[in-house]
């Protein structure tokens, strides 16, 4: 069906010169939640793990995903004996967990971590525990004392907290301590880059102190947060909103830099090809519309991932523990399982193997040393770069819900795409 697409696919990867197809995934993984009268630590949770792992196991390309794990941390305003605080003087803590909550999460992710080679990551949503305009703009006492000096005044402390909780409960659940370790920002806003839901500018600063080298939110959802640069580079930590994003980070590309240099500075995973392209999320209409042209949608992977020394690093993003892709009447469809995104990584794969490379499945861990050790240096002027592109436009805060697409609506209307007549090639 796609004998000629694949021709002018493969044509791309010699043109290029890809001499490596290296695919890994960013999963922003959250299966601990409440909906529909679910408990958050319920048995439907296990059975949801264990669907996932089952499924990505038959999937021989995601079988390596990286998870970007979110924790159940939940947090109150309110003191006591099960309560953790950053500071004495913060009336926001942290919820002990209860051993129940331990063993069950602990049981519920082994599957992951015996039938698939995926690897944990971490994952923080802390929009509605520090000071942001959507959160100080809501009338409850959360947001009314994060309003005020003296509750915004610990936001540095409680988010340090948070992550260093995060980190000591991903070492009880998976037996693995994450000593170098790497970072996805909940709702994209990294380092007060939207003021909607963060305004830590020395966020940045708090990951690196903490052990995290890099960080992979981006391309995002939101534009505006996205950095002007069109590969992964280093950087320096700077107190500013988007502070990654200024020349006073002095930036510099990341392939070739060498393991030193990767200690001093941060990494930020940045690229010319942007979210419309990299995520698989198929409970949006654009991943959806793919189905009309997977071919096309494979040649922009081809021509606008980042490609060094013969090597084109092509990824995606999804969030495969979302509610939208679980329905009480079927099992969950999980991203990497969609139809047209097998089809379309497939062409991708294929193409690649067609035009003489090699195809390699890797966590985001594999790609920040083949990046950084790579014996031949990424020597692009980062800063003239910079100076080239135009800043994105402001971030405006319009605090709005998603609805909520329904798992049959969405099997309706990708199955009518797939099944219907292709003209033949």
């Amino acid at each position: 069906m796609f004998a000629v697409a694949r021709q002018k696919l493969a044509s791309i990867v010699d043109k290029r010169g890809i001499t490596k197809i290296v695919y890994f995934h960013t999963d922003h993984f959250e299966p601990w939640r409440s909906y529909d009268g679910r408990a958050v630590f319920g048995p439907e949770n296990a059975r949801d793990l264990e669907h996932f792992a089952k499924t990505i196991a038959d999937i021989e390309y995601a079988r390596r995903l990286t998870l970007f794990y979110k924790p159940h941390l939940n947090f109150a305003m309110r003191s006591g004996d099960d309560m953790m605080h950053a500071s004495p003087h913060d009336a926001i803590g942290f919820m002990r967990r209860t051993p129940e909550q331990e063993a069950g999460a602990r049981d519920a992710l082994m599957p992951l971590l015996t039938v698939t080679g995926c690897q944990f990551q971490l994952h923080v949503h802390h929009e509605n525990y520090t000071a942001n305009a959507r959160v100080t703009a809501a009338d409850t006492d959360i947001g009314r004392y994060l309003a005020t000096p003296e509750g915004c005044s610990c936001d540095d402390a409680r988010l340090e907290f948070a992550i260093r909780q995060n980190l000591d409960i991903i070492a009880r659940e998976t037996g693995r301590r994450l000593d170098r370790w790497f970072f996805i920002h909940g709702h994209w806003a990294l380092n007060a880059s939207d003021d909607a839901d963060c305004r830590i500018v020395n966020e940045i600063d708090i990951l690196h102190r903490l052990g995290c080298r890099g960080d992979f939110t981006f391309p995002a959802g939101r534009t505006r947060v996205d950095p002007r640069h069109d590969r992964p580079y280093l950087c320096r930590p700077v107190g500013l909103p988007k502070g990654y994003d200024t020349p006073e980070a002095e930036p510099e590309a990341a392939a070739g830099a060498g393991s030193a240099r990767g200690e001093e500075k941060f990494m930020i995973w940045a690229s010319a090809i942007k979210h419309g392209a990299t995520s698989i999320d198929h409970y949006s209409a654009f991943v959806r519309d793919r189905a009309e042209d997977l071919p096309g949608s494979a040649a922009r992977i081809l021509k606008q991932s980042y490609l060094h020394n013969g090597t084109l690093y092509v990824k995606t993003h999804s969030h495969s523990m979302q509610p939208a892709y679980f329905d009480g009447s079927a099992p969950a469809f999980f991203p990497h399982a969609y139809p047209p995104t097998r089809d379309m990584l497939s062409l991708v794969f294929n193409a690649g193997a067609d035009g003489g490379a090699e195809i390699e499945f890797a966590t985001v861990s594999e790609v920040y040393d083949r990046l950084l050790q790579c014996p031949v240096r990424d020597t692009t002027d980062m800063l003239a770069a910079f100076n080239a592109v135009e800043a994105p436009s402001p971030p405006k805060v319009t605090p709005r819900r998603r609805p909520r697409v329904r798992f049959a609506k969405r099997v309706l209307d990708w199955t009518s795409r797939i099944l219907r007549p292709r003209k033949s090639s």
